[in-house]
């Protein structure tokens, strides 16, 4: 799946970003993030990573869809050690600690705003 194939191309040593569309989606992916990228570097004795990849999946009440729309399964990931869980409150600070986090095995990040129909953006420099 999209987690699986992301797990690959980041123990390749490419950055994949992975967009589950809801973060209820994520469960058929909660064994490649568990027990396969969580523990990569662990089982490998540090000499593999899979510390580029970044899994974001907007989580929460929507307003509508109900039991498949409105979840919040971060609380699963925030005990497996190995998984990082971040919830930007903005896009600069998702910005920020992404490049922050760039060398931690795995990000999971979290966008509340888009629900909401937030509309900040990240500034670039040049």
């Amino acid at each position: 799946g999209i987690v699986g194939f992301g797990i690959g191309l980041a123990t390749q040593g490419y950055t994949p970003i992975a967009e589950i569309q809801f973060a209820d989606y994520i469960y058929p992916a909660f064994d490649q993030l568990v027990n396969e990228a969580a523990k990569y570097r662990y089982r490998s004795g540090g000499l593999f990573t899979a510390g580029g990849l970044t899994v974001r999946a907007p989580y929460g009440a929507v307003g509508h869809g109900g039991h498949y729309h409105s979840q919040s399964p971060e609380s699963f990931f925030t005990h497996v050690p190995g998984l990082k869980v971040v919830i930007p409150s903005s896009p600069a600070e998702a910005k920020g600690i992404a490049h922050l986090l760039r060398e931690c095995l795995l990000q999971i990040i979290r966008y509340p705003w888009v629900k909401h129909g937030w509309s900040g953006k990240a500034q670039t420099s040049h």
